[in-house]
Order: structure tokens, then sequence, then C-alpha cells
């Protein structure tokens, strides 16, 4: 008896739900239709997190990955007011980026990276 993943009502009816839920999702038949094709986990990755120092700080800021990214991310500085004053954009595979803050006012500021997963995470810096 051939094991193959792809047949049966049930299979149907997982993937109509899933099209449901992601109508941009195309199932890959050709990989995991395979007779005994076994199933894979998708590799897992990384959290997106990061570090910020000095803080507070009265010029230069060191934006530091806990891992190196995965794909682009935007890092954008926003003022209290929720206006952006700086912008930049981290390659991947970076660890740490620098911010240069010497430029703006005293005040709380929130840095925000956004990973390519969509993945955001923001944080809070003090400019002396």
């Amino acid at each position: 008896m051939e094991n193959n993943q792809c047949l049966g009502d049930a299979v149907f009816r997982a993937r109509s739900l899933y099209r449901l839920a992601d109508p941009t999702y195309r199932f890959d038949n050709a990989t995991h239709c395979q007779p005994n094709a076994a199933l894979r986990a998708p590799k897992a990755t990384e959290p997106l997190d990061f570090t910020l120092f000095p803080n507070p700080t009265s010029g230069l800021t060191v934006l530091q990955f806990n891992t190196p990214i995965t794909g682009r991310s935007s890092v954008t500085l926003y003022s209290l007011q929720g206006q952006p004053v700086l912008q930049q954009t981290a390659r991947e595979g970076a660890q740490h980026i620098l911010l240069e803050t010497a430029a703006l006012p005293g005040g709380t500021y929130f840095c925000r990276v956004m990973g390519v997963d969509g993945v955001t995470v923001v944080k809070k810096l003090v400019k002396l």
C-alpha cells in the first residue's frame, strides 16, 4: 500500500480551510505528495531582538542584534509625537548598526526594528 499524503477527503478539507485563512498560499505537490514523503517542520528562526547602548545617549548609539538578522530590516527612530526622525536599513546578516543621534534634541524616542517577516520590536531610547 502506497503512503501518499495528498490523497483523501481529510487532505482536501484541510487545504480548503487553509486557503480560507491564507488565499495566497500555494501547495507544493511536487515536494509533498511523493510516496512516503516525510513531513518536515519549517526551520525555526531566531526571534528578532536587539539592545541599544549607551542608553541614555548623548550622540552615537549602537543597535546590537541578539542574533544576526535574516533578510533586510528597517530601523526607525520615532519622537514621542510619533514622527520618524531617523531611518536606516540593516542588511542581512548584520549584527549591529550605528545610529547617529547627536543632532537630535534631548528627549525620549522609540526605536522600531521591523524584520522582513513583519515582526516588529520597539524599544525606548533616551537622548540626553
